[in-house]
């Protein structure tokens, strides 16, 4: 058993774990550690308190599983170390911490190295591929000169050549004991050389490097397209140096540093502004057409622009540190996540692996054809085709998603959105706009309007919260100046505690003040009638005393009614609010909704246990959320959705799915979508399959010549490509 390790011996290459795959809190870890069911149960056991849904894969070596938010990964995969009794190099540490760690074992990370030079590398082979195909051609079919075909012959020569590719994906599966469509090839194409059916195999090969490079360049342009909706293009940054700006290479630019941006310019990294004020087109963030006016203390983010103003940024996050570059690391992360249709489709793939190898030895021995046997086993070779029809589709619903501001991070996400019997949705900054509106402040304790509402900005200042935002909002209308607190904490789903100067504040809803015995009896009257109003109220206490109630308003985002009907007619059978407000305030607003069920009064653990509760109920369950309160839920949920407009950056981070332009329509666009997706992935399977059977029927009766059967290879692949390329496209 691999647990009986020597403790003081250093990892080696076969021991290290690295991380396949990572989106929010799902992992996907690969090591030969994993490949017994001993180990996945003792590293079940061991791990319980820290992940769950947990599974295993002991034929591809692999460990899935969540993990809780309060544990990081560096920390579980500390753990396994620990567990085996492994002490790991600097060279396992950083693979094992690295986002998707290269494993230099495995072909399809070589692809992915350099995916540019390995693409023109492809186009080049083939072009001069068909430069031979072209002069062999010629030479046999127009000047009527027969070509020497022998092993040892030219063209031989060249067939094996053009075989590598798939002669070192053939070693690579040997080597590590596996049989696979790579493996089969191989071998056949290699005995078809060797017993002088040379043309035909470098025919085949030569159709076979065509399909590759097709796929090649199919994944590279996605990619890419995605890559390009958050390109900075930004080499160069000015920053303040003893009050001198400098012109240095943005990688040298370090947290901490002071940025200067001026109008027109492009903002090259995370940051609070320190100094001046300025416009700022966000769209990128956060879809808003409109331009977002920045000042002294708020948080400017990379690849916005500020449109008109001068700026100094501290520096919070620079290049892969930025938003933007971790938003689009997370979608490319998510092409390598297969969905349950992908895994699926590789299921079928291996079962028709071995149903291929056995046709083609049966028929072989029926007929005594090795060219019958030959073009069986080029058809039955399609199982790529199988793979592909999951694969590409996927591939392509993730780019259309992106294209249209739909941060698509995982493809078990895409899938699951349109199967899903219960969407549930946020109140305050989901279906509502992003910021409530300051309807009444009511004074008690002799202190004035203003007074209490700088204290309370001044509180709020750094709480993301819808509500905590539009306060801070409506203090700097009114002129008031705001000195930031730094001794406030945010209470989830309560309020805020804060400290200014040697008084003590509670401001949050009736929960917060409960929870610290604070009454709010005197005020009961007031209180219900703006509930009644269908307001949101916020008490605020100084000292354990109350001295204001706020109320505030809440408008309908624009297109919500529309989506949560649409949502009905195409089929989700549980609409659910959940929401922190007062159940009077959630039953008023809901009046204009068709939801199935109202929860109110919710605190986050609440919302994640209404959640859990549900997903026992109902197949699959949506959560749609914006804010940190928000967080939680989502992360029990089987795919979370947030909305990036004016979102927290934690909910983002937490959800599968991010809609950047917070337009309900999005949330139809990305249900329709999946729908397109699962519709096309099972028309790909019908292609593949119809013309593999048809094919094999064909060839075993010697209706079908090898390289016909290779033009029915290259032809599932381009009409399964071009038939997934619609949903990007259309």
């Amino acid at each position: 058993m691999i647990r009986t390790i020597n403790k003081n011996k250093s990892v080696k290459m076969d021991q290290i774990i690295r991380v396949k795959s990572q989106a929010g809190n799902r992992v996907r870890l690969k090591s030969k550690l994993f490949q017994t069911e001993d180990n996945i149960n003792f590293i079940e056991k061991s791990l319980k308190e820290a992940v769950y849904e947990f599974r295993s894969n002991t034929k591809c070596s692999s460990i899935i599983f969540r993990h809780r938010s309060n544990i990081t990964l560096e920390q579980i995969i500390e753990k396994l170390y620990t567990l085996f009794q492994i002490t790991p190099t600097k060279l396992s540490i950083a693979a094992s911490q690295s986002i998707h760690s290269l494993d230099i074992s495995c072909v399809g990370c070589k692809k992915r190295i350099n995916d540019s030079q390995l693409l023109k590398r492809s186009f080049i082979e083939f072009a001069a591929l068909s430069l031979f195909a072209g002069f062999i051609f010629v030479k046999e079919h127009i000047l009527g000169v027969a070509v020497a075909s022998s092993p040892f012959s030219l063209i031989g020569a060249v067939a094996i050549f053009a075989a590598v590719p798939l002669l070192k994906e053939s070693y690579q599966d040997i080597k590590n004991k596996r049989f696979t469509l790579q493996t089969f090839m191989g071998a056949t194409l290699v005995g078809a050389i060797l017993f002088g059916e040379v043309t035909a195999a470098f025919e085949i090969i030569y159709i076979l490097r065509g399909g590759m490079l097709l796929e090649e360049y199919i994944a590279t342009q996605s990619k890419k397209e995605i890559q390009n909706l958050v390109e900075l293009d930004i080499k160069k940054l000015y920053v303040v140096q003893d009050e001198v700006e400098i012109e240095v290479s943005i990688d040298a630019v370090a947290k901490g540093d002071i940025v200067v941006v001026r109008s027109g310019e492009k903002i090259g990294v995370d940051g609070f502004i320190t100094h001046g004020s300025a416009e700022i087109d966000e769209a990128i963030i956060n879809g808003r057409s409109e331009l977002s006016f920045k000042t002294i203390g708020d948080k400017v983010f990379a690849g916005t622009i500020c449109q008109k103003g001068r700026i100094l940024i501290e520096v919070q996050g620079v290049g892969s540190d930025t938003y933007v570059f971790r938003t689009m690391q997370q979608v490319q992360q998510s092409l390598a996540n297969k969905s349950p249709s992908q895994v699926e489709a590789d299921k079928l793939a291996s079962k028709l692996l071995k149903l291929g190898s056995f046709l083609t030895a049966a028929t072989f021995v029926a007929t005594g054809s090795f060219a019958n046997a030959f073009a069986v086993m080029i058809v039955m070779s399609c199982p790529c085709a199988t793979v592909l029809a999951a694969s590409t589709a996927i591939s392509a619903g993730i780019a259309k998603g992106a294209k249209n501001g739909v941060f698509i991070k995982g493809a078990a996400a895409l899938e699951s959105v349109s199967q899903a019997e219960v969407y549930c949705f946020d109140k305050t900054g989901t279906l509502t706009t992003g910021k409530p509106l300051v309807s009444d402040i009511v004074t008690f304790e002799n202190m004035s309007e203003d007074e209490v509402l700088s204290c309370v900005a001044q509180a709020e200042y750094r709480n993301p919260h819808p509500i905590a935002q539009s306060i801070v909002d409506y203090a700097k209308r009114k002129g008031l100046k705001i000195e930031q607190c730094t001794l406030s904490s945010v209470i989830p789903g309560y309020g805020i505690k804060a400290i200014i100067g040697e008084d003590s504040y509670f401001i949050g809803n009736t929960k917060l003040f409960d929870q610290h015995k604070i009454s709010l009896n005197k005020h009961q009257k007031l209180y219900k009638k703006f509930l009644d109003e269908s307001k949101t109220v916020v008490f605020v206490a100084k000292n354990e005393r109350i001295i204001a109630m706020m109320a505030f308003v809440h408008e309908i985002r624009a297109g919500s009614k529309q989506m949560i009907a649409a949502l009905r007619q195409k089929g989700v059978k549980h609409l659910v609010l959940l929401t922190g407000d007062e159940e009077r305030v959630a039953y008023g607003f809901a009046k204009e909704f068709d939801f199935d069920a109202i929860y109110a009064n919710q605190s986050p653990q609440d919302k994640a246990a209404i959640i859990e509760m549900l997903k026992k109920r109902f197949n699959k369950v949506v959560m749609v959320g914006d804010g940190v309160n928000d967080t939680y839920a989502m992360s029990k949920a089987d795919v979370s959705i947030s909305f990036a407009a004016g979102g927290s950056e934690a909910a983002i981070a937490v959800s599968d799915i991010a809609i950047t332009h917070s337009h309900p329509k999005d949330v139809v666009f990305l249900y329709e979508l999946s729908q397109k997706t699962l519709r096309v992935i099972y028309q790909n399977y019908y292609l593949g399959t119809g013309t593999n059977l048809a094919g094999v029927a064909l060839a075993a009766i010697g209706k079908l010549s090898p390289i016909a059967a290779g033009a029915i290879h290259i032809g599932h692949t381009v009409g399964i490509m071009a038939n997934s390329s619609r949903l990007a496209y259309s």
